[in-house]
């Protein structure tokens, strides 16, 4: 009995592996390697799970006039760098360099950035887990 119990508790156990490894994605693969620097304000800054994220209006650049959409790590990991709900808020001038997106859309990656709030030197993200 115990040896069935075994079987099918292992059986659950890799049906359920696929949905959980679909659901996390490659932070290369959606954003690669390369660079960018935004310049403008913050719009708003998420701090949800599983990712915190930071909307910026571009004041410059290809995506002047637009929000871009700035992917940063977890709640968890971004307090253990020192960060907090408050670090940034709606209309502080920020200079962030993220990774963008490889489809070329308005999102990108902050991990362990560069970045300038208000003019302050502050220490990038926490690497996204």
């Amino acid at each position: 009995m115990i040896a069935r119990a075994s079987a099918v508790g292992l059986v659950l156990a890799l049906a359920a592996a696929p949905v959980g490894l679909l659901a996390h994605h490659s932070a290369t693969a959606a954003y690669g390697t390369a660079t960018m620097v935004l310049k403008g304000r913050v719009a708003r800054f998420a701090w949800t799970n599983p990712h915190c994220h930071a909307y910026i209006d571009v004041a410059e650049g290809a995506f002047k006039g637009r929000t871009y959409t700035v992917e940063l790590s977890s709640p968890a990991a971004l307090t253990a760098e020192g960060w907090t709900k408050t670090t940034m808020k709606p209309g502080d001038r920020i200079e962030m360099t993220v990774h963008p997106s490889r489809t070329g859309a308005a999102i990108g990656l902050c991990r362990r950035c560069a970045m300038t709030i208000n003019g302050t030197p502050w220490r990038g993200a926490a690497a996204v887990e």
